[in-house]
């Protein structure tokens, strides 16, 4: 993906904070400020490398939950060189025998690729004066960058895929490249290339950060794009974020399914970006950047599931737990029901939280919706749920309730899915609130990541009914351990 604009990466360059501060993220917000990510699993070590104004941030872990901290690598390229602007486009990096590769791009004609190298993750070296890997036919020049590497046991070599521009048709594609050193590479056919872009197609106009992977049988791609927005898709509306492909085999042919969005903002939002995974003790997981209107930083990994028509979904995943301290709140059963002269129905929980993980059960009777609102104030943001249309709505309520007399309370969607299936008998609610961003799951599939502008630092939560009757079982609210910066010695 390309890296931020140049105001961008002028802020990113200045603007550190102290390494003790975090001002926002929900498991990890690093001091140089962030930009794309990617993550090299070594031993029992998780390194996270991101791009940071020209330089490459990096971060190691044990679960990828909690964060250490560790110094950047700094640009080596001089001015005039190729890469003397910095490295400035999505990376990877990958151990081959016993030397680690660090690939990534730069914003000289053609964004080529060049070369890190090192033998213990902590001191590197740049690989030559020339990059390793520029455009080559079957390719145009273009969009040429995220090299993803994929190491193919079988053909004993390198996979590499890129975000490329095929060069017969003019295409975006994802290309193929194959090295058996990691030094030098030859160009293959594309492994995808999409239709001619439009809204309500299947079309794509970016396929930045190709990665791919295989699960149950099948083979899949996820790549990101903001600038495909699609009228409506996956549930949403309005729609991009981190996509995917799917075939047979791992060499293709490739398809869009029918839903495949699989970590998206709905109504012209953008709160997360680049979706790769990996696993963890058998389990695939996808990690992503946190974007919108906050700083950028890391979120919390999910669970990558097949559902029974080998479409992907995201589900909670459970090591998050370890996040949950104090239990400030428990409440077995709450009925919900306005009285026969009333509308609505609205009960406030007196419980003050900060960073807080709240589940319950809801079953709604027959009630027109139901919402959760969290640190209420005068114009308090809330999950909307409307059983009969499938509809969840991330929205504030404005103004509160009765005023105008009005026979319905207004609210300001933010970001809006829909989807029939998830409103059973019963809906297990989850919700996740960690300095200023909310991640939602029902049934514990994920279903919303928002960053919400103006959202207090604590407060109280409420339940509204809006007719009808609701009853909420097995509510729970835990205090979530601070997030702190943790520095490496």
């Amino acid at each position: 993906m390309e890296s931020v604009s140049k105001r961008w990466t002028t802020a990113l360059a200045c603007g550190l904070v102290a390494a003790s501060v975090c001002r926002a993220g929900l498991v990890y917000d690093p001091p140089e400020g962030m930009w794309d990510t990617w993550v090299l699993q070594d031993g029992e070590d998780y390194h996270l490398f991101f791009l940071a104004g020209g330089n490459i941030g990096r971060a190691v872990s044990k679960d990828l939950i909690h964060w250490k901290h560790l110094p950047p690598i700094m640009k080596m390229g001089q001015k005039g060189d190729w890469d003397g602007g910095g490295m400035s486009m999505t990376g990877s990096t990958v151990r081959h025998g016993d030397t680690y590769y660090l690939c990534y791009g730069s914003r000289a004609p053609g964004t080529p690729i060049g070369l890190l190298e090192s033998k213990d993750l902590m001191n590197w070296t740049r690989v030559g004066d020339d990059p390793v890997l520029t455009v080559q036919p079957p390719y145009r020049p273009g969009h040429w960058r995220d090299l993803s590497p994929i190491w193919n046991e079988e053909k004993q070599h390198w996979d590499g895929y890129l975000f490329g521009v095929h060069g017969e048709t003019g295409r975006p594609s994802i290309a193929h490249v194959t090295s058996q050193d990691f030094l030098n590479w030859n160009y293959q056919e594309p492994l995808f290339i999409s239709d001619r872009y439009r809204r309500d197609n299947d079309g794509f106009i970016y396929l930045e950060v190709p990665d791919q992977f295989e699960m149950g049988g099948k083979s899949y791609v996820t790549f990101s794009s903001i600038r495909s927005r699609k009228n409506f898709t996956s549930g949403r509306p309005d729609a991009s974020g981190t996509w995917y492909l799917v075939a047979d085999s791992k060499e293709g042919p490739y398809r869009v399914p029918e839903k495949p969005l699989l970590l998206g903002s709905g109504m012209g939002r953008f709160d997360h970006y680049v979706g790769r995974t990996i696993t963890r003790l058998g389990d695939r997981l996808l990690y992503h950047q946190n974007w919108g209107e906050q700083r950028v930083d890391w979120s919390t990994p999910k669970l990558v599931r097949q559902d029974a028509n080998d479409g992907l979904v995201l589900k909670y995943w459970p090591a998050l737990d370890c996040l949950k301290t104090r239990e400030i709140l428990k409440e077995d059963s709450l009925s919900l029901k306005p009285k026969p002269s009333e509308r609505y129905y609205r009960r406030i929980l007196k419980t003050m939280a900060g960073d807080f993980m709240l589940t319950c059960d809801i079953r709604i009777q027959d009630a027109e919706s139901l919402s959760v609102f969290w640190r209420r104030n005068a114009t308090p943001f809330g999950l909307k749920i409307e059983p009969r249309s499938g509809t969840f709505s991330v929205v504030q309520l404005y103004p509160w309730l009765g005023k105008f007399n009005s026979q319905t309370y207004r609210t300001m969607p933010q970001d809006q899915y829909t989807n029939k299936d998830l409103c059973t008998e019963t809906i297990a609610l989850r919700l996740m609130v960690r300095k200023g961003r909310s991640e939602i799951y029902i049934n514990d599939r994920w279903i919303f990541n928002v960053g919400l502008k103006g959202i207090p630092d604590e407060g109280d939560f409420s339940f509204l009914v809006d007719s009808g009757e609701a009853v909420v079982g097995h509510l729970r609210i835990h205090e979530l351990e601070p997030l702190v910066l943790e520095e490496a010695k």
